[in-house]
């Protein structure tokens, strides 16, 4: 066995002697590594915690997608060693990484939600929380749009009572003892004008299916003037299942889904605000102006994700407005500057593969896309290097397996390299060989 061992080095010396370059500065790395470790250790007796315990600590809970824990660690090693740029530069994309993550989780809800799978939604939400806590658009769908609806909300008016109000929405006055057990009422009360009353949605068996489209149409306008937008598009969507036809259901029902579009573009729920909005038929030159004046709203948010550097969430909202108007040349350049900027932060950290996926998505001939594409594909053959030159070093010190794994590496980064080709063959070849004298 020691006889093989001794042959098989003579054979490693004698080919790298004759046939490979850059041995002497990949054993200098080698050295710098050495010495960096042994200092880092030093610390660690004196009992002091370097940035490198924190980058550890990171780098472990964004394996297992920690990413706020990640991110905590990241930011310790960042304050003990603010002007390291590497670890800002970690930080920065990890930031990023959380809101797109965040962002997607929450668009996959949305899309669920739409096609009323609640389980599903309610899932890719509460992912959206775990990698960012701050989304206040997910933990809305949690907390009031994924409880199922069980009752509305009706304003009382003078001249109301229990059993007329009981007949308007139930068509049957003998149903006013649900509004009095669900609003803690006592059955002889008169309801003050002004009151806020819970009525209960009741299953359509349990109610009378005849419809009294004059009364409901005039109870409808009555909601809308008192702003009670969703109980009036409720009220006429039920008037057209009845009566398509209806014009005066029609325009009540576009007057009410242009409103509570005015108030999700308020609460900057855009794309809810746009689809509310492409509800409404026909279409309207006020119409078109609304949902161009969302759209505008977009693009300032995108724009200011991008002062930000979250190009993720840039990218994001630039499809969405893209969505809406393919032609929009504000939210195109937004877009391939977004993944311009997206494409830079990954070839920074290393991540070479992703980069070239953004940057790929990008209209062709952008300027600073084909920059960056460029140097992309020069560090990776520069990567590549340094892994073929770590394959030499392994296989001096007759590590094999080790060696093939980073030359392995060299042809994933650089498949042209004919230098990492041939000593995979080689060094499995060996190995053939030693397999064979053990």
């Amino acid at each position: 066995m020691k006889h093989a061992l001794n042959v098989l080095s003579l054979i490693i010396v004698l080919y790298f002697v004759t046939g490979c370059a850059g041995v002497l500065g990949a054993f200098t790395d080698f050295t710098e590594k050495v010495s960096k470790e042994t200092s880092d250790k030093a610390s660690r007796s004196k009992g002091v915690l370097s940035p490198s315990d924190y980058i550890e600590k990171a780098t472990a809970f964004e394996k297992n997608d920690e990413l706020q824990a990640a991110l905590f660690y990241f930011k310790v090693a960042g304050a003990l060693n603010p002007d390291d740029p590497d670890i800002v530069d970690k930080i920065s994309g990890l930031e990023s990484t959380v809101v797109h993550k965040s962002f997607e989780h929450l668009q996959k809800g949305g899309k669920f939600f739409k096609n009323k799978q609640f389980k599903e939604a309610r899932y890719h939400f509460l992912t959206a929380l775990r990698y960012d806590p701050d989304n206040k658009e997910a933990l809305d769908y949690l907390q009031n749009r994924l409880i199922p609806k069980t009752y509305i909300s009706y304003r009382v008016s003078e001249n109301d009572t229990l059993n007329s109000i009981s007949e308007n929405f139930y068509k049957n006055p003998e149903k006013a003892f649900l509004i009095v057990y669900f609003n803690d009422l006592k059955p002889d009360t008169a309801p003050l004008p002004g009151t806020l009353l819970k009525l209960p949605i009741l299953a359509p068996k349990l109610i009378q299916p005849t419809l009294n489209i004059p009364e409901e149409l005039l109870k409808a306008e009555s909601l809308l003037k008192k702003r009670q937008y969703e109980a009036a598009a409720s009220i006429t969507e039920r008037i057209l299942q009845n009566d398509p036809t209806n014009t005066t259901a029609v325009d009540l029902k576009n007057s009410a889904d242009y409103q509570v579009g005015i108030q999700l573009s308020r609460e900057k729920k855009y794309g809810e605000a746009i689809n509310m909005f492409k509800k409404i038929t026909p279409k309207s030159e006020v119409v078109d102006k609304s949902i161009q004046d969302v759209i505008e709203k977009e693009l300032s948010q995108a724009e200011n994700f991008l002062k930000e550097k979250k190009y993720t969430a840039a990218i994001a909202v630039a499809e969405n407005i893209l969505s809406h108007d393919p032609s929009n040349k504000a939210g195109r350049d937004i877009m391939n500057t977004a993944l311009c900027q997206n494409g830079k932060s990954l070839l920074i950290r290393k991540k070479y593969t992703e980069a070239l996926t953004v940057l790929n998505r990008a209209d062709p001939g952008y300027e600073c896309v084909e920059r960056t594409l460029s140097s992309v594909k020069n560090s990776m053959k520069k990567q590549a290097e340094i892994h073929y030159l770590q394959g030499v070093k392994y296989f001096l010190n007759e590590e094999l397996q080790s060696a093939i794994k980073e030359w392995e590496t060299t042809l994933t980064l650089d498949p042209e390299h004919i230098k990492a080709k041939k000593d995979i063959k080689n060094a499995r070849g060996l190995l053939e060989k030693l397999k064979k004298v053990q």
